[in-house]
């Protein structure tokens, strides 16, 4: 597979960036203390599915190997991800700036908790360190919650 973000991947990171924005349209219309959970509900469910992890397991590994990936990583978090996000909340063109004023908290604390998350997928699918790589989804959501809700207040 070539080191640079492949259809297939650009197709799952859609489907992500959907699922989160909506997830997080449906989270800001709730109780703010369920944002955190919400939001990874959304990633898990994805990446527990087995069509969809390959794809995002394709971009993750062309991210950490290859410049051109992880400029691609890059443009997706900060530009496409916030983009659909904003178009679940009625927002067009959101970006990472705009979503953090959304939610009112620093930009640096939405790159926290992607972070977090992107770092545990990492530990689980690709290094498959125990007991992280065999925990429930449950349990990894219980795990990240308060970290996540944390950072985004």
């Amino acid at each position: 597979m070539s080191e640079a973000i492949g259809t297939e991947e650009r197709d799952a990171l859609d489907s992500l960036g959907g699922a989160l924005g909506e997830a997080g349209a449906h989270a800001l219309a709730g109780p703010r203390d369920e944002l955190a959970e919400g939001l990874l509900r959304a990633a898990f469910a994805l990446w527990e599915d087995p069509q969809v992890r390959p794809r995002l397991l394709g971009l993750l590994q062309a991210a950490v190997n290859s410049e051109e990936g992880a400029d691609q990583m890059r443009r997706f978090l900060t530009d496409q991800l916030f983009a659909q996000a904003g178009r679940s909340i009625g927002i067009s063109g959101m970006d990472i700036y705009q979503a953090a004023e959304t939610i009112k908290v620093p930009v640096i604390n939405v790159n926290a908790a992607t972070s977090q998350v992107w770092g545990v997928v990492l530990m689980r699918y690709i290094v498959k360190l125990e007991p992280i790589a065999s925990a429930s989804a449950e349990e990894l959501i219980a795990l990240l919650k308060p970290t996540i809700q944390r950072y985004l207040g």
